[in-house]
């Protein structure tokens, strides 16, 4: 039998990081109810932990490079951080104003953004495969959170939907720039996200916990799940990046479930199924077709 080899290179190799990125992010959802204070606060201090680390391992892995790169790519850059820390700050707000169960049934829609915006944007075609597994992703999400939404939390609902739109963008922007150097991407996207909620954010009342459930996003789970996912674009498309957007949503309830014993309903467990076998029968189609366009540098 032939030994199990992680993929290096290639398609496969963008839906593993897609894979790992989702599974990272789903932890903050655990994370923002552990913290227990408001949105805005929490995005603050995950991206001021997040900050210093980013922009000293982007100075390392580009060393006297770093200035010439932000300078040849400095529009994309720019504009992804700034999506980016948007993204952030209204996902982390959807959290704390509304059910878990509504946010991550919103996040189900992701795939069909970002196939949408990828075909606007770069004219890549997502494959009739893909579209199916979207719609059976979408059908096992609104398995999971039946009986769950409900008309509260109006404001929540609209900004996770928001968030998606510029998460979807960002793929796009991602997948249009493969060279763009990420870890410069993911610095400046802790800083932008730092400036954006400064003046809001109330830092002096938070407790223990929350100072180390922010830890943990800003230095670790935040920064390595936007390097997977920025990194996946490289090698596939963003409709198949995006398709892992359910991963967030099966990891989340399973981590509820460990730390505050919140077991599951019936209609979780079978919606997970649901969502696994479409995400496997999705990633296991044939690639994106795109239509050749010329890659800029600025």
């Amino acid at each position: 039998m032939a030994a199990f080899r992680l993929p290096r290179e290639g398609r496969q190799l963008g839906l593993l990081l897609a894979a790992t990125g989702m599974f990272l992010v789903s932890t903050d959802s655990l994370f923002i109810r552990i913290a227990d204070a408001d949105g805005w606060t929490i995005a603050f201090m995950s991206s001021l932990w997040s900050t210093p680390i980013m922009w000293g391992i982007a100075a390392r892995s580009l060393g006297r490079e770093l200035p010439d790169r932000f300078n040849r790519y400095r529009k994309p850059l720019l504009s992804s951080s700034i999506l980016g820390s948007i993204s952030m700050t209204a996902f982390v707000m959807a959290v704390t104003k509304t059910e878990v169960a509504n946010v991550v049934a919103i996040i189900a829609a992701a795939p069909i953004f970002a196939a949408v915006i990828a075909r606007l944007a770069l004219r890549e075609r997502a494959s009739p495969r893909t579209w199916r597994a979207i719609a059976v992703t979408i059908v096992g999400i609104l398995v999971i959170v039946s009986g769950s939404l409900s008309g509260d939390g109006l404001s929540g609902n609209l900004l996770v939907l928001f968030a998606i739109c510029c998460f979807g963008v960002n793929l796009s922007i991602w997948r249009r720039f493969p060279d763009l150097p990420r870890t410069l991407l993911v610095a400046l996207t802790a800083s932008s996200t730092m400036l954006v909620t400064a003046v809001p954010a109330a830092p002096s009342g938070l407790d223990r916990d929350a100072l180390l459930a922010t830890m943990a996003m800003g230095i670790f789970f935040g920064p390595a799940a936007r390097f997977c996912m920025s990194t996946a674009t490289r090698y596939a498309s963003p409709a198949e990046v995006s398709l892992f957007t359910p991963v967030e949503t099966v990891c989340a309830t399973a981590w509820v479930w460990l730390w505050f014993d919140e077991v599951p309903p019936t209609a979780t467990f079978i919606g997970a199924a649901v969502v696994l076998a479409a995400v496997t029968y999705g990633v296991t189609g044939p690639a994106a077709e795109v239509t050749p366009t010329p890659t800029p540098h600025t």
